[in-house]
């Protein structure tokens, strides 16, 4: 009985102890991407004029027309969805974890819950993604970008789809 009573507190602890550590990651991840939100001057700009855009004018500034062509879906990935996140994310060496954070939840998202294995090997490739997964993160990224442009929050909307969608049930 003794024993018994020993192993549920040690199971109790080991399961505090987890999310004790999911919390810690999750501080230092939004205190990473809170670090590179101190970027200041930075405006919605996107055409030769200066003028700032509506959601719908920036996805089709990023995508124009968007084809169902296996072929052309990669042009869809970096003419799209990377234009607009080299344009808001933070540049330099000193961003490069945040930067990183971000666009792997990107990449999970796309290839619907592929993970990088301890080879580094995903298995799947994030710029052949189905088109209807492309217009959603299309969207959640014109949304960000539009509406706040803090990378903690694009990295907690990435993530919390990701959640929703179970891709990060281990």
């Amino acid at each position: 009985m003794s024993q018994e009573n020993n192993d549920k507190e040690q199971k109790k602890k080991s399961e505090e102890q987890k999310k004790l550590e999911k919390e810690q990651r999750r501080r230092e991840l939004e205190e990473i991407l809170s670090e590179a939100n101190t970027k200041t001057g930075e405006q919605l700009v996107l055409d030769e004029l200066g003028s700032v855009k509506s959601q719908n004018e920036l996805k089709e500034f990023a995508l124009g027309h968007i084809p169902d062509d296996p072929e052309e879906k990669y042009n869809v990935y970096y003419k799209g969805i990377e234009k607009l996140l080299k344009k808001f994310l933070p540049e330099g060496d000193k961003y490069k974890s945040a930067r990183e954070i971000i666009r792997e939840e990107k990449k999970i998202f796309l290839t619907r819950g592929k993970k990088l294995n301890e080879k580094g090997i995903r298995g799947a490739d994030s710029r052949m993604a189905y088109v209807q997964d492309m217009e959603e993160i299309m969207n959640l990224i014109t949304k960000w970008a539009f509406e706040s442009r803090n990378y903690f929050e694009l990295y907690s909307l990435l993530r919390d789809k990701n959640e929703e969608l179970g891709y990060h049930n281990e």
